[in-house]
């Protein structure tokens, strides 16, 4: 992605926060509260189509959330199944997990919510992430 594109897509996200200084060199935002946060979160998900790994969402929301406040929110949309944690890691929204192949270059990271991620993939989510296969979607396939 080039740096335009990237900063438009940013610029776009940061729409519904208010300036509070702002001339030719640098722009002051307000920061966001949780409920905003959560809805820039999302939004960026759907916009890239595809499930985004931790240090992609963790680059684009620097300035803007802290890394523990980041995990906070998304271990919170994980609990209330608003995304899913993909077994390489990254992070979609539900029905991705349906047409997406894991990467397999992807450094794996413990699971944000151990026990959604054991619900939702069982305990052989690695062996599935080296195969490439995702548990319950070959099953769908199948049938179709």
């Amino acid at each position: 992605m080039s740096k335009s594109s990237d900063k438009e897509m940013r610029s776009s996200a940061f729409d519904d926060l208010e300036i509070m200084y702002e001339d030719e060199d640098i722009i002051v935002m307000r920061a966001p509260d949780d409920e905003t946060l959560i809805k820039m979160i999302i939004k960026r998900i759907s916009e890239t189509g595809k499930p985004i790994s931790w240090r992609e969402l963790r680059s684009y929301f620097s300035g803007l959330a802290g890394e523990d406040r980041l995990r906070k929110i998304l271990i919170k949309l994980i609990e209330e199944d608003k995304i899913i944690e993909m077994p390489d890691g990254t992070l979609g929204l539900p029905g991705m997990e349906r047409n997406y192949i894991p990467k397999s270059d992807v450094k794996r990271v413990r699971p944000l919510v151990p026990r959604k991620f054991r619900e939702r993939w069982g305990t052989a989510a690695s062996r599935y992430r080296k195969l490439g296969i995702i548990k319950g979607v070959t099953e769908e396939t199948e049938e179709e």
